[in-house]
């Protein structure tokens, strides 16, 4: 049988597991994903998984289960934009000044919040193809961008995913709502 040992794979695995274990352990046994799995792999598994979860859950349920299923937000970057936030009088203030030190990701100031701009995909089992994937995918980015500012702002906050370059976008963009005005 082949290894289902991709990092990928078993963060998959826990989180569809949380809603519905059988099908998780169906999903891992057709679909196994090894540590060696090249970049074409991780793509054509990363398809797989999108269409196994549109045919088998609802759209709240795959939104749940792609949400959990994300890398890890970085504390170093969380204590920077602590930092960046309370240093800031204003939300415009804040995109400014993480702006000014960060790079890979901007933030753009809105009402009410900030959005959080990827320019390019980071997704280490997609962003090498040139082809589309569904929307599906791109859901792990709220889970990412969840924890990320739960760090920074010490309680969840609610995101919505507005753009990606995988289904076609110009870039990736999350926007965050924030309690600071």
């Amino acid at each position: 049988m082949p290894k289902n040992d991709n990092a990928h794979a078993l963060r998959f695995y826990d989180s569809l597991a949380q809603l519905d274990e059988e099908a998780a352990i169906r999903f891992a046994q057709e679909h196994p994903l090894s540590k060696s799995a090249d970049y074409r792999k991780k793509f054509l598994w990363a398809k797989e998984q999108c269409r196994f979860l549109e045919e088998n859950l609802s759209p709240d349920d795959i939104e749940a289960v792609r949400a959990r299923c994300h890398c890890e937000a970085g504390a170093a970057l969380a204590r920077r934009m602590r930092g960046y936030l309370e240093s800031s009088a204003s939300l415009e203030e804040f995109a400014a000044l993480f702006n000014e030190k960060e790079k890979y990701v901007t933030l753009e100031a809105v009402p009410g919040g900030v959005r959080l701009i990827y320019p390019e995909c980071y997704c280490a089992c997609v962003k090498r193809v040139e082809e589309p994937i569904s929307r599906t995918w791109c859901l792990c980015t709220l889970g990412h961008v969840r924890g990320l500012f739960r760090q920074v702002l010490g309680h969840e906050a609610e995101v919505e995913l507005l753009e990606t370059i995988k289904t076609g976008g110009a870039r990736c963009v999350v926007e965050v709502k924030m309690e600071r005005s």
